[in-house]
């Protein structure tokens, strides 16, 4: 009975973990996100250097943004955002420096959600694996013969 708790809660476990993963893009990882981070330093950097401008450095940091595989959650919604901007200075309703604050706050938003977003996946499958070797462990423990000696 013990053991078919076990394997009904690790069976749950993955067909949440299934479902959840169908119906929602999947999270970056941890190490996806190490990398965007690092690369968006690299752009302030030669941004604060003068090498390129900030237009020119959000340029780049789109089309990295492009790259990622799978594509990042609400990349879109993003891209939406910062076409809206561009078509409000095109009106003149914003100047390129309201422009620029507002699409840096919403830039920096997302990438912190997608951090957060990283973190907790990897924390959920850290938890799954665990799961995964303590039911392992069970199993084992449960083909051990009962009646002999354990001999190390």
């Amino acid at each position: 009975m013990n053991r078919l708790w076990h394997t009904g809660l690790a069976g749950w476990v993955i067909v949440v973990g299934l479902f959840g993963c169908a119906t929602s893009a999947l999270p970056p990882s941890e190490a996806t996100m190490t990398i965007l981070r690092s690369y968006q330093n690299q752009l302030d950097a030669r941004v604060a250097s003068g090498h390129v401008t900030r237009a020119q450095a959000r340029e780049l940091l789109y089309a990295k943004l492009s790259e990622i595989q799978p594509p990042l959650p609400d990349l879109e919604n993003l891209l939406e955002f910062r076409k809206q901007v561009a078509a409000e200075v095109e009106a003149k309703a914003l100047t390129p420096a309201q422009a620029e604050a507002r699409l840096a706050a919403r830039e920096s938003e997302v990438i912190a959600r997608w951090e957060e977003m990283a973190d907790r996946y990897a924390r959920e499958q850290r938890g799954f694996e665990q799961l995964k070797k303590e039911q392992e462990r069970g199993f084992k423990q449960e083909q051990m013969p009962m009646n002999r000696p354990h001999r190390l």
